[in-house]
Protein backbone atom coordinates (compact mmCIF):
# COMPACT_ATOMS: atom_id res chain seq x y z
CA UNK A 1 0.00 0.00 0.00
CA UNK A 2 1.39 3.13 -1.05
CA UNK A 3 1.31 6.04 2.43
CA UNK A 4 3.95 8.36 0.69
CA UNK A 5 2.84 11.78 1.07
CA UNK A 6 2.47 15.76 1.71
CA UNK A 7 1.72 18.00 4.25
CA UNK A 8 0.22 21.79 2.89
CA UNK A 9 -0.08 24.36 5.71
CA UNK A 10 -2.93 27.16 4.54
CA UNK A 11 -2.69 30.28 6.46
CA UNK A 12 -6.64 31.33 6.21
CA UNK A 13 -7.18 34.06 3.65
CA UNK A 14 -7.86 38.11 5.15
CA UNK A 15 -10.19 38.73 7.79
CA UNK A 16 -13.07 41.24 7.73
CA UNK A 17 -11.12 44.88 8.35
CA UNK A 18 -11.92 46.39 11.33
CA UNK A 19 -11.57 50.64 12.16
CA UNK A 20 -8.03 50.59 13.23
CA UNK A 21 -5.71 47.73 13.59
CA UNK A 22 -6.33 45.43 16.37
CA UNK A 23 -4.88 42.73 17.95
CA UNK A 24 -5.91 39.51 16.45
CA UNK A 25 -5.88 36.17 18.24
CA UNK A 26 -8.72 33.78 19.07
CA UNK A 27 -11.09 36.89 18.30
CA UNK A 28 -13.11 35.06 16.04
CA UNK A 29 -13.76 37.44 12.83
CA UNK A 30 -14.90 35.87 9.20
CA UNK A 31 -13.53 36.08 6.11
CA UNK A 32 -12.89 39.56 4.10
CA UNK A 33 -14.08 39.29 0.03
CA UNK A 34 -10.48 39.54 -0.55
CA UNK A 35 -9.95 36.74 2.18
CA UNK A 36 -12.83 34.47 -0.24
CA UNK A 37 -10.92 35.14 -3.15
CA UNK A 38 -7.43 34.24 -1.60
CA UNK A 39 -8.71 30.84 -0.29
CA UNK A 40 -10.40 30.36 -4.03
CA UNK A 41 -6.57 30.73 -5.22
CA UNK A 42 -5.17 28.51 -2.71
CA UNK A 43 -7.46 25.84 -3.65
CA UNK A 44 -6.40 26.79 -7.28
CA UNK A 45 -2.54 26.29 -6.15
CA UNK A 46 -3.56 23.03 -4.32
CA UNK A 47 -4.82 21.24 -7.28
CA UNK A 48 -1.75 22.56 -9.83
CA UNK A 49 0.64 20.96 -6.85
CA UNK A 50 -1.77 18.14 -7.45
CA UNK A 51 -2.68 17.42 -4.36
CA UNK A 52 -4.30 14.17 -3.00
CA UNK A 53 -7.36 15.66 -0.80
CA UNK A 54 -9.55 13.72 1.29
CA UNK A 55 -10.23 15.50 4.12
CA UNK A 56 -8.91 18.61 5.71
CA UNK A 57 -8.02 19.94 9.01
CA UNK A 58 -8.61 23.74 10.29
CA UNK A 59 -8.95 25.69 13.20
CA UNK A 60 -12.10 26.04 14.59
CA UNK A 61 -12.60 29.96 14.07
CA UNK A 62 -14.40 31.67 11.30
CA UNK A 63 -11.69 32.41 9.29
CA UNK A 64 -9.94 29.60 8.98
CA UNK A 65 -13.15 27.22 8.28
CA UNK A 66 -14.07 29.59 5.70
CA UNK A 67 -11.35 29.21 3.92
CA UNK A 68 -11.59 25.27 4.62
CA UNK A 69 -14.82 24.91 3.40
CA UNK A 70 -14.14 26.88 0.05
CA UNK A 71 -11.48 24.43 -0.53
CA UNK A 72 -13.04 21.23 0.37
CA UNK A 73 -15.60 22.48 -2.66
CA UNK A 74 -13.36 22.62 -5.04
CA UNK A 75 -12.30 19.44 -4.42
CA UNK A 76 -15.46 18.10 -4.18
CA UNK A 77 -16.90 18.74 -0.81
CA UNK A 78 -14.27 16.62 1.28
CA UNK A 79 -15.24 16.22 4.86
CA UNK A 80 -13.73 19.05 7.22
CA UNK A 81 -12.70 18.80 10.67
CA UNK A 82 -12.26 21.12 13.04
CA UNK A 83 -9.27 20.69 15.38
CA UNK A 84 -9.79 23.29 18.31
CA UNK A 85 -6.10 23.17 19.43
CA UNK A 86 -5.55 25.11 15.88
CA UNK A 87 -6.56 28.34 16.66
CA UNK A 88 -4.69 31.06 17.04
CA UNK A 89 -2.33 32.19 20.15
CA UNK A 90 -4.75 33.06 22.77
CA UNK A 91 -4.14 36.73 23.54
CA UNK A 92 -5.82 36.90 26.42
CA UNK A 93 -7.65 40.35 27.38
CA UNK A 94 -6.04 42.21 24.65
CA UNK A 95 -7.40 40.21 21.92
CA UNK A 96 -9.88 42.00 19.74
CA UNK A 97 -8.58 45.56 20.99
CA UNK A 98 -7.11 48.54 19.04
CA UNK A 99 -3.47 48.17 19.39
CA UNK A 100 -3.28 52.05 19.72
CA UNK A 101 -5.38 51.79 22.90
CA UNK A 102 -3.10 49.21 24.32
CA UNK A 103 -0.36 50.89 23.66
CA UNK A 104 -2.41 54.13 25.85
CA UNK A 105 -3.61 51.66 28.54
CA UNK A 106 -0.57 49.49 29.21
CA UNK A 107 2.52 50.92 27.49
CA UNK A 108 5.03 48.95 29.55
CA UNK A 109 3.40 45.67 29.03
CA UNK A 110 3.27 46.37 25.08
CA UNK A 111 6.85 46.85 24.97
CA UNK A 112 7.90 44.03 27.14
CA UNK A 113 6.18 42.07 25.01
CA UNK A 114 7.39 43.56 22.14
CA UNK A 115 11.64 43.12 23.17
CA UNK A 116 10.19 39.53 24.02
CA UNK A 117 7.49 38.41 22.03
CA UNK A 118 7.75 34.38 22.24
CA UNK A 119 8.28 34.34 25.70
CA UNK A 120 6.04 36.93 27.10
CA UNK A 121 2.54 35.65 27.98
CA UNK A 122 -0.54 38.49 27.75
CA UNK A 123 -2.78 38.06 30.96
CA UNK A 124 -5.33 35.29 30.19
CA UNK A 125 -3.21 34.41 27.31
CA UNK A 126 -0.78 32.16 26.28
CA UNK A 127 2.85 33.13 24.88
CA UNK A 128 4.35 31.16 21.77
CA UNK A 129 5.75 27.98 23.68
CA UNK A 130 2.22 27.26 25.31
CA UNK A 131 0.78 27.38 21.70
CA UNK A 132 3.71 25.27 20.67
CA UNK A 133 2.73 22.53 23.20
CA UNK A 134 -1.05 22.18 22.04
CA UNK A 135 -0.47 22.53 17.97
CA UNK A 136 2.15 19.66 18.46
CA UNK A 137 0.38 17.36 20.37
CA UNK A 138 -2.91 17.79 18.07
CA UNK A 139 -0.65 17.16 15.37
CA UNK A 140 0.54 13.97 16.59
CA UNK A 141 -3.05 12.80 17.26
CA UNK A 142 -4.17 13.39 13.76
CA UNK A 143 -0.73 11.54 12.87
CA UNK A 144 -1.38 8.45 15.11
CA UNK A 145 -4.84 8.23 14.35
CA UNK A 146 -5.64 9.05 11.06
CA UNK A 147 -2.22 8.33 8.93
CA UNK A 148 -0.02 5.99 10.53
CA UNK A 149 -3.04 3.31 11.41
CA UNK A 150 -4.90 4.57 8.18
CA UNK A 151 -5.92 1.05 6.21
CA UNK A 152 -6.53 3.00 2.80
CA UNK A 153 -4.33 5.41 1.64
CA UNK A 154 -5.20 8.92 3.60
CA UNK A 155 -4.05 11.16 0.90
CA UNK A 156 -2.16 14.59 1.40
CA UNK A 157 -2.70 16.07 4.89
CA UNK A 158 -4.34 19.08 4.56
CA UNK A 159 -4.22 22.08 7.80
CA UNK A 160 -5.69 25.85 7.45
CA UNK A 161 -5.23 27.93 10.53
CA UNK A 162 -3.37 30.66 11.41
CA UNK A 163 0.44 32.26 11.37
CA UNK A 164 1.40 31.34 14.77
CA UNK A 165 0.04 27.48 14.47
CA UNK A 166 1.64 27.34 10.88
CA UNK A 167 5.34 28.76 12.36
CA UNK A 168 4.82 25.74 14.98
CA UNK A 169 4.48 23.46 12.82
CA UNK A 170 7.52 24.92 10.51
CA UNK A 171 9.53 24.81 13.31
CA UNK A 172 9.06 21.09 13.92
CA UNK A 173 9.13 20.34 10.17
CA UNK A 174 12.04 22.24 9.54
CA UNK A 175 13.85 21.09 12.65
CA UNK A 176 14.17 24.87 14.16
CA UNK A 177 14.36 26.06 17.40
CA UNK A 178 10.63 26.86 19.14
CA UNK A 179 10.00 30.66 18.15
CA UNK A 180 12.18 30.87 14.66
CA UNK A 181 9.66 30.79 12.20
CA UNK A 182 7.73 33.37 14.17
CA UNK A 183 10.55 35.92 13.90
CA UNK A 184 11.79 35.03 10.58
CA UNK A 185 8.87 33.58 8.45
CA UNK A 186 5.95 35.01 6.78
CA UNK A 187 2.96 33.41 5.89
CA UNK A 188 0.94 35.29 4.20
CA UNK A 189 -2.78 35.40 4.07
CA UNK A 190 -3.90 32.55 1.71
CA UNK A 191 -0.54 31.01 0.97
CA UNK A 192 0.23 27.43 0.59
CA UNK A 193 3.24 25.76 1.91
CA UNK A 194 3.88 22.28 1.10
CA UNK A 195 6.25 19.52 2.85
CA UNK A 196 7.52 16.61 0.95
CA UNK A 197 7.21 13.37 3.44
CA UNK A 198 8.93 10.16 1.89
CA UNK A 199 6.04 7.15 4.21
CA UNK A 200 3.86 8.27 6.87
CA UNK A 201 4.47 4.59 8.73
CA UNK A 202 8.40 5.40 8.41
CA UNK A 203 11.48 7.90 9.48
CA UNK A 204 11.05 10.70 6.65
CA UNK A 205 12.81 13.73 6.43
CA UNK A 206 10.80 16.76 5.73
CA UNK A 207 11.68 19.49 3.19
CA UNK A 208 9.93 22.84 2.37
CA UNK A 209 8.59 24.15 -0.49
CA UNK A 210 6.61 27.38 -0.49
CA UNK A 211 4.35 28.51 -3.40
Amino acid sequence: MDKKARIFLIRHGQPEQHCGKIILGQYDTPLSEIGKSEAETAAEKLAGEGARIKRIYTSDLKRAIQTAEIIAEKFGNVPVFQVAAFREVAMGEWDGVLIEDIKAKFPEEYARRGEDIINYRIPGGENFFDLNSRVIKAFHRIIKEDFQEADEDPGDLVIVAHIGVLSVLNDKFMNKNTGDSFLEIDFPTGSVTVYDVCDWRGDCRIQAAVS
